[in-house]
């Protein structure tokens, strides 16, 4: 049996992506392991690791909550027995496994359950997915350092969101193979109206036939009616954060290309603004998160990949197999 691990050297380095497109590109029977469960979402009742979810849905694999068993717990960490017996269940009757380590390469070291000692248990060659700004670039040149000092096979790098050649050029010049390159999918940043809703555990509470609505820009209207007018004009399906005091605002927002607007604090809206939302079918939902807490929730939503939605899916398939030396990670 094969199988790769794919490690990061930070947070939207693109594992998920990769995961996922190797794994849906993969000819034979394939399954999917990532140890350590980080970012949450409720399934079937319980937390468990969204990408876990993810690969189990599409790939008809096990439940989610087994594909990412653990937490790392600094003070209480699992040991590599454990990690490798698991790893040992699920890969029964594969032919190939991804194995998905966590957004930091540091997780673990203290140990012995790092990116590097883990693939070392496994006898997994690393493929490193890494972004293409400079600190992570750097990152990729030190990750690459450490895997010698280790014996390690660092099998490559993929790039992720990369529109020039520059990144590829400098890492090979600097002997560093590069397996391809993850282009930008506009579509992956989008997101719609029933997610958020889900996501801070809101309430809509007018324009209910468009929670299907797409979302493809957030705002936060936190400034006057006139500059936020401004500024709505220029983004297009969009979501608008702001209080429920903000009536100026709500009503700015639906009088441009809104897709949905969050109220914080709890604070419900006007009847005129709920009556217009219901009239346009654009969904006020209503929470009790602040402003600040809000946009950071959407921010971690924007890297959601929702197994329901199969157009962005098969993007992610054709991307990988576009844009990656398949051939030479098989």
């Amino acid at each position: 049996m094969k199988n790769v691990y794919l490690a990061s050297v930070g947070m939207r380095s693109g594992k998920s992506v990769l995961s996922l497109g190797l794994a849906m590109n993969y000819p034979g029977k394939v399954g999917f392991y990532k140890p350590f469960r980080e970012s949450m979402i409720n399934w079937n009742g319980e937390p468990t690791d969204q990408d876990a979810v993810l690969l189990a849905e599409v790939l008809k694999l096990e439940d989610g909550a087994k594909l990412s068993p653990f937490v790392y717990d600094i003070f209480k960490p699992v040991s590599m027995n454990d990690i490798s017996s698991k790893y040992n269940e699920l890969s029964k009757g594969k032919e190939f496994m991804v194995i998905e380590g966590s957004r930091d390469f540091a997780n673990g070291y203290s140990h012995g359950i790092s990116h590097m000692d883990i693939a070392s248990a496994l006898d997994a060659p690393i493929i490193l997915v890494s972004s293409t700004s400079h600190q992570a670039i750097d990152s990729v040149f030190m990750f690459k350092h450490f895997c010698d000092e280790n014996g390690l096979d660092l099998k490559g790098v993929v790039l992720n969101r990369c529109e020039d050649t520059k990144e590829r050029e400098f890492l090979e010049k600097k002997d560093i193979k590069v397996l391809g390159e993850i282009p930008n999918i506009p579509e992956l940043r989008t997101f719609r109206v029933s997610e958020i809703t889900e996501k801070m555990k809101g309430e809509v509470i007018a324009g209910k036939s468009g929670i299907d609505n797409v979302v493809e820009e957030v705002m936060v209207g936190a400034m006057s009616p006139q500059v936020a007018v401004r500024y709505m004009r220029r983004l297009k399906r969009k979501a608008v954060i702001t209080g429920g005091d903000r009536t100026e605002i709500q009503l700015a927002a639906l009088s441009t290309n809104t897709s949905c607007i969050i109220l914080t604090g709890g604070i419900r809206p006007t009847r005129t603004v709920s009556a217009r939302a219901d009239e346009l079918g654009i969904p006020i939902v209503l929470t009790n998160e602040d402003t600040l807490a809000a946009a950071e929730i959407i921010d971690h939503l924007i890297a959601r990949i929702d197994p329901k939605d199969e157009e962005k899916i098969e993007l992610i398939r054709k991307a990988i197999r576009k844009g990656v030396d398949l051939n030479a990670i098989w």
